[in-house]
């Protein structure tokens, strides 16, 4: 377990950012279903791009790095 608070972001703000989250992972769910069904002229590049900060920021939540 790291120690450094100045290295990782806080539980609360981890929280916040992973509640933020859950739209844009949602919409990925639903992309990767669409995509099984072989529907891939209903995607629009801002889907695919919102799902994957999406999953940044799940990535952000989970493990408390900073990205910058």
């Amino acid at each position: 377990m790291n120690t450094d608070n100045h290295s990782t972001l806080s539980i609360n703000i981890r929280i916040l950012v992973g509640l933020a989250s859950l739209p844009s992972i949602a919409l990925a769910v639903m992309l990767g279903i669409t995509i099984t069904q072989g529907d891939y002229n209903s995607i629009s590049a801002f889907e695919v791009i919102y799902s994957a900060v999406g999953v940044l920021g799940i990535y952000i939540a989970i493990t408390g790095k900073k990205l910058f």
